[in-house]
């Protein structure tokens, strides 16, 4: 799915303002105003103009019912739906106010929120609204919905599942679609149960459920919005109907913050830093302040992944023949990594590191575990030193380097494992101000020779040489005068 698809899916059109009016709050009749200033272009735009024209559309529909005197309505549920409303007999096990035999539903079968959706919806009223003149009206599984359906079924046969038992059947599901492998493990524990675990587990899925989960999740964070993305998918898994609850607690895509990117002066100096603090450690043994600096070093010269440190093929990095210093990875060292992605050996940016940082003298930490446990203990270790910044930023500072030195983007998104989309996207997000105007500066000015003490120069060579230049022709109308006058004394 493209960016711009996904973000229209999950875009939440009913909490949308203009001029600090929501859109709820906005006459459907002048849905044609709606942001009038904003090109029709623009794809949110067109979906919230949708929504008013839609919006409009069933307030007129339901004008007609009135008139008619038919008591079941329309109601637009999400901006996508139509529903029907209205005053219907008590479903199975269900009691009106007073104990009245009847009670207000809202029936969604479905209509889309369209002109056709419209007229479907419109039609279906009216058939509901006589049969219940008529007193004809039953409950029947179109009108329960799939989740009704599904308990009634179940309710004598067999027990309703848990959410944990649910889960389990999701990640049965999820296997369907992924390989089995290190990178797919971690797609599932960190995208998909990382977020479903936060639901309660022994209990069916219900609609306190998941409003009690997105309860403890803060408003306008990164954990809500993907906590409610993730909960719609799986509610869809599970045919259950928790979009309006889970839309009522949506929540936009917050926006990165901005990183601070080491500097080349400040990551030689974190060289240093870490081996410093490590060789102050009580426990030096344990510490290994050389292999933590060779693993520093190599993360900052390649622009590696962490957990790429450990793909490495050692034997050829240090062969004599590689005279240029690159190094090659072996994705199987790593069960299946985006290692894989690399097609070429990648280059030190700046070959002098190699010597500095001391990169060919192999000392790799030896921490046992895991592969995630030894990458997790990269980024602790970066934390508990207190750097300035996290083993990643190496990586953004490889990349603005490539940058800064006009190494081409498809080059670049070779040596560092990308796509030249997700190197474009993800990279130019991190160039400050500054680095963009110490690039220019670099690229530019310095390229033309036209920095400002080259152009003090070259002003001080063109005044030298327009002095000369009258003096010269003051010299030569000298010499013409002179040559007038010859002649004229001459002729006489």
């Amino acid at each position: 799915m493209s960016n711009n698809n996904y973000q229209a899916s999950t875009y939440n059109l009913r909490k949308a303002e203009w001029e600090g009016i929501p859109i709820d709050k906005w006459e459907p009749i002048l849905w044609k105003q709606w942001k009038v200033k904003v090109s029709a272009k623009d794809e949110f735009v067109k979906l919230e103009r949708e929504y008013l024209r839609i919006k409009y559309s069933v307030t007129q529909a339901n004008l007609a019912l009135s008139l008619d005197r038919v008591k079941v309505k329309l109601k637009l549920t999400n901006g996508k739906t139509i529903a029907l409303q209205g005053t219907f007999p008590c479903k199975s096990g269900d009691i009106g106010k007073n104990n009245s035999s009847n009670k207000q539903y809202t029936i969604s079968l479905g209509f889309a929120a369209n002109d056709v959706g419209l007229k479907a919806a419109v039609a279906k009223a009216r058939q509901l609204d006589l049969l219940l003149m008529t007193l004809q009206f039953q409950w029947t599984p179109e009108l329960l919905g799939k989740q009704a359906q599904k308990l009634i079924l179940n309710r004598d046969e067999t027990p309703v599942k848990t959410i944990g038992e649910l889960i389990e059947d999701y990640q049965q599901e999820f296997w369907k679609t992924h390989e089995k492998n290190r990178q797919g493990i971690k797609t599932w524990e960190s995208h998909y149960l990382r977020h479903l675990k936060k639901l309660p587990q022994d209990i069916p899925l219900t609609q306190d459920a998941l409003e009690s989960t997105l309860k403890n999740t803060k408003p306008l964070s990164n954990s809500r919005f993907y906590l409610a993305w993730q909960l719609r998918k799986f509610c869809q898994f599970c045919e259950f109907d928790g979009g309006k609850t889970i839309d009522s607690y949506a929540t936009p895509l917050p926006q990165p913050s901005l990183r601070k990117i080491p500097t080349d002066e400040e990551v030689v100096k974190g060289f240093s830093t870490i081996g410093e603090a490590l060789s102050s450690h009580a426990s030096k043994e344990v510490t290994q302040p050389k292999q933590w600096q060779w693993l520093y070093g190599m993360l900052a010269t390649y622009g590696l992944r962490p957990h790429e440190l450990f793909a490495i093929d050692l034997q050829a990095f240090t062969d004599a023949n590689n005279k240029f210093h690159l190094v090659y990875l072996t994705p199987s060292l790593t069960e299946g990594t985006k290692t894989g992605e690399r097609n070429c050996g990648i280059p030190p940016l700046y070959p002098h590191w190699i010597e500095l940082f001391d990169l060919k003298n192999v000392k790799l930490p030896s921490s046992g575990g895991s592969l995630s446990n030894k990458t997790a203990l990269i980024h602790i270790k970066f934390r508990n030193i207190g750097i300035g910044f996290k083993p990643y930023d190496l990586r953004h500072a490889f990349a603005i380097r490539g940058h800064r030195l006009q190494v081409p983007i498809k080059t670049m998104a070779d040596y560092m494992g990308h796509t030249v989309q997700e190197h474009t996207k993800t990279y130019q997000r991190w160039m400050s101000e500054d680095t963009n105007l110490q690039i220019y500066q670099e690229v530019v000015i310095h390229r033309n020779g036209t920095s400002k003490e080259a152009l003090k120069e070259r002003i001080k060579e063109l005044e030298a040489e327009n002095l000369s230049l009258k003096a010269e022709n003051e010299s030569l109308k000298g010499i013409l005068i002179n040559h007038r006058l010859g002649e004229l004394l001459n002729g006489e």
